[in-house]
């Protein structure tokens, strides 16, 4: 039962992390999040119904976790009584595992470099020119915790993508190659972290320093793939733009392009075209 007890408590514990970040976030938000039903992800939590391994992999995955705190938990999942002991020496599962540690730390740190904000944005802040290599000065001028900031030099530090050296750190300009299952989820969730810098962002910065632009438009769906190119190109270009001159700050450039309908009827006229423009 420790795997249900993990399962259990790592779901409520999530719930609230987001809850504190979210007073407004919902169970049913929770539930849409994980696909899966309020009302069983209420007796899951609840501990009135029983996770299967693949239930669980599934939950674990839509979490966006660390690989290494995943995969603790979908190792108990494999360690049950039936499957618990390896033939002839009595050695758990887990213990079969202990080999993987470093493996998985790497996939760990690598999983939080892509997914979380700041260490994208240190590296970039490496390279304005006034940059200082002082943890309190790095940390505040991206309003992180010096506890954070240090994490984030130390995971750096570890994927050798900046090296220290006379107490100055230094971008080593190594390319972070991971396994595609890590880099999937860590993009997927650093798109959702985007989302709620961004709500920040919309808040709080002046709108002389940021700018918010949305269309809808009807489309042609055989374009989208072409579109997508598009996007990637002008990326580059409006990237080496704003990187040619003298570097002062780091900003983060999002681009979007998602479909509102569901649907396709078949009165949808080709070429009609509707746009609704919003903007700052």
């Amino acid at each position: 039962m420790n795997e249900q007890l993990a399962i259990q408590a790592k779901i409520r514990s999530h719930f609230a992390q987001l809850q504190r970040k979210n007073p407004a976030f919902s169970l049913r938000a929770f539930a849409l999040k994980l696909d899966i039903s309020p009302s069983a992800l209420s007796e899951i939590m609840a501990g009135k119904r029983k996770v299967s391994k693949k239930m669980a992999v599934k939950l674990l995955d839509r979490m966006y976790l660390d690989p290494k705190e995943s995969e603790e938990i979908k190792l108990l999942f494999d360690s049950r009584p039936s499957s618990h002991t390896v033939e002839g020496d009595g050695k758990s599962v887990l213990q079969k595992y202990k080999k993987n540690i470093n493996f998985l730390k790497l996939s760990s740190d690598q999983f939080n470099v892509i997914s979380e904000w700041q260490h994208f944005a240190l590296l970039s802040l490496m390279e304005t020119t006034d940059f200082q290599s002082d943890v309190e000065w790095m940390a505040k001028r991206l309003s992180l915790s010096v506890p954070e900031l240090q994490k984030t030099l130390q995971r750096l530090l570890d994927l050798n993508l900046i090296t220290k050296k006379y107490n100055r750190y230094t971008p080593t300009n190594e390319s972070l190659t991971t396994s595609d299952d890590v880099a999937n989820q860590a993009v997927r969730k650093s798109h959702y972290e985007d989302l709620k810098v961004a709500e920040k962002v919309l808040d709080h910065c002046p709108v002389e320093l940021r700018d918010f632009t949305a269309v809808t438009v009807a489309v042609d769906k055989t374009k989208i793939s072409e579109a997508k190119q598009m996007i990637r190109e002008f990326q580059d270009r409006l990237t080496q733009f704003l990187e040619d001159g003298d570097k002062s700050e780091v900003y983060k450039l999002t681009f979007y392009m998602y479909p509102l309908s569901h649907s396709e009827p078949p009165s949808h006229a080709a070429g009609m075209q509707k746009k609704d423009k919003n903007e700052n």
